[in-house]
């Protein structure tokens, strides 16, 4: 989904596997220091609904920018299905043009879509990021971050939105609490 911004947002399909191990590389270099230790042959397996779901960022150019990848997830303190985003890398060139957000919207718009009520992922020892999961989101001692109730479902109706509009549109901490 286009949102005016350069860049539009969509589910990865089985031909940008490349371009994603291609962002898997940086991005676990840069988050953990570490080389990826995947393979394309685990992605097509487990990938594209088997055990997870990806959407990605394109830019005009078609080329794959950034990516998110979720899982389903089970609160048994609330008895409620939602999302667990797993990983999210935007190339470094193309931060600060909301697309992170964009993702997040994206993926809480599927799982909003399927029945879920939340969202959350792990804030990584990144003062950006940090900054915009602890704006929105309910965080616990270890870095999980959860979006839920009113401000999920605000989240999910962000999808698609130019990054300016969607910033000014972010839901309150406070509607986490709320149904």
């Amino acid at each position: 989904m286009s949102n005016g911004e350069g860049f539009m947002v969509r589910t990865a399909e089985r031909s940008d596997v490349p371009a994603l191990l291609a962002l898997l590389k940086p991005y676990m270099q840069e988050t953990f220091g570490t080389p990826w230790q995947g393979s394309a042959e685990a992605i097509n397996r487990d990938g594209f609904g088997n055990e997870f779901d990806t959407e990605v960022a394109v830019s005009g150019t078609a080329q794959i920018i950034g990516f998110a990848s979720w899982t389903w997830s089970y609160d048994l303190h609330h008895c409620i299905t939602g999302g667990d985003i797993i990983d999210l890398y935007v190339l470094p060139i193309h931060r600060g043009r909301g697309v992170a957000p964009a993702l997040i919207f994206a993926i809480a718009s599927q799982i909003l879509r399927k029945g879920g009520k939340y969202v959350k992922g792990k804030a990584i020892e990144n003062r950006v990021v940090q900054r915009l999961y602890k704006r929105l989101a309910v965080c616990f001692p270890g870095a999980d971050c959860i979006v839920g109730g009113r401000a999920f479902r605000c989240l999910a109706e962000l999808v698609g939105q130019p990054p300016k509009r969607a910033a000014r549109s972010l839901p309150d901490k406070s509607w986490n609490y709320e149904p």
